[in-house]
Formats: structure tokens, sequence, C-alpha cells
């Protein structure tokens, strides 16, 4: 249950500040409407899902090779948690800008591809996933436990970027989230500098 909290912590605290998929996901509700935001937003849940089988095999590799090399993997997953850290506090308040409401004409499979693509092919997520399970995750942890921690990171952010689309279809909140959404990515960086700190020690 430990390993369970920390970890949707951290995907919490990560999903929420500002990425590729979140410009995807408010570019679609902008300029096609909520609904094409709707299914950008699960095709990026489903985009998790084909980083979430490599990470988990790819431990699983690792350590039926070499623990040294899982200990090295881990250590230089604590440099990488820094550095995204160290990004996130360098975050400054943006000037709220008008976003152009244009009507761009999507088809549902369009958007759904769109948010697939834009989560698969990028190699953050990866690192990103990695790093979560190799500081969190126990190595005795079965892998069954994992793919159901996997289930519900899914589930989380499909939840999450739908939750963006029908907020964001409003233009206040788009403006509200510009100015202040730094906050977000200050808080991501002290959650992350503990995980460093702990895979540290």
């Amino acid at each position: 249950m430990h390993e369970f909290i920390l970890l949707s912590i951290a995907h919490v605290i990560a999903v929420a500040s500002p990425g590729a998929d979140f410009a995807v996901v408010l570019k679609n509700t902008l300029q096609s409407g909520k609904k094409s935001g709707l299914l950008t937003a699960i095709g990026v849940g489903c985009g998790i899902s084909i980083h979430l089988i490599y990470t988990l095999f790819g431990i699983a590799l690792i350590l039926s090779q070499s623990e040294s090399l899982f200990t090295a993997v881990k250590i230089i997953g604590a440099f990488y948690l820094l550095w995204i850290a160290w990004q996130a506090f360098h975050s400054r308040a943006k000037k709220a800008s008008k976003h152009s409401h244009q009507s761009v004409e999507l088809t549902l499979f369009q958007s759904f591809r769109q948010g697939f693509l834009t989560n698969v092919f990028n190699p953050k997520v990866t690192i990103f996933f990695m790093v979560l399970f190799t500081s969190i995750v126990s190595q005795s942890t079965p892998i069954l436990i994992q793919s159901l921690y996997g289930l519900w990171l899914v589930i989380y952010t499909m939840l999450w970027f739908m939750f963006v689309a029908w907020v964001f279809s409003r233009e206040q909140v788009l403006v509200w989230y510009e100015t202040h959404g730094h906050y977000i990515d200050w808080g991501m960086g002290v959650f992350l500098s503990y995980l460093a700190v702990s895979l540290f020690w």
C-alpha cells in the first residue's frame, strides 16, 4: 500500500505539470471542441500503457542480468529526478495570452491518434516511469501487483486529461492556469527531490 500511495502521488503531480500531453489535449479541446479533447485524453492514457509494458519488462530484464546494474540504474535515475526537479523549480509565471478558438475539424479517430502518438513517442515518459518504478516499487513486489499499479496509472491518466478537456473549454480557467500553473511545477520539484534523496540513501 505504501508503494501504491507514493507511486500515485508522483504520477498525480507529474500529469498535472504542463507537458506535451497537456498541450495536445488543450489544443484539440480549444480547436475542435470538448469531444475531441476527451478522445485525445483517452489516446494519451492508452499511450501510457505502452510505456508501462516496456518499463515492467525492462526492469525485470535488468534484474535478471545483474543486481549491480540495477543499482546503477537507480543512481542514474536519482540524478535524472534531481534534474527534472531543478527544471521545475526554475518555472516562472507565464503571462496569460489569448488563444485562438478557430474551429479545426478532427474526426474522433484523429483526436485519439494524436493523443496516443504524442505520448508514445515522448521518450521522457519512458524514462520517467522507469525511474518511478525503480525508485518506489520493491524488487520483491510481484509482477502482477506492479501491473495493477500500472493499470491504475493508465486509468488515472485518462480521467485526469478528460477532466482537463472538460475544464479548459472555459477561457477563464485557461487564463488562470497560465498565470499560476508554475506552482504545480514547484510542488513537483519538491516531491521529486524527496524521491531522489531516498534513492541515494
